[in-house]
């Protein structure tokens, strides 16, 4: 049923899996520099080069997603 002429499917699919998975994997980045985060080049490099450890990218989504911290005295 899903033999050859199904087969040219696979490469869209494919294309559009490695899409998403990049996306995943780049979301603490993309937090971080849509909400102009303090750290964001700290973020992206731990993404980058920690995030394939699932804890380095944790860590990274977390620093993406605090709070900022404000000086006493500047309205929040």
């Amino acid at each position: 049923m899903f033999g050859f002429e199904a087969s040219w499917m696979y490469g869209p699919v494919a294309l559009v899996g490695v899409v998403l998975f990049i996306a995943v994997f780049l979301l603490p980045s993309l937090i971080a520099f849509n909400r102009d985060a303090e750290l964001r080049w700290v973020i992206l490099v731990i993404n980058l080069f920690l995030g394939a450890s699932f804890v380095g990218w944790l860590v990274a989504l977390y620093l993406a997603t605090r709070k900022p911290k404000h000086p006493l005295g500047m309205p929040v």
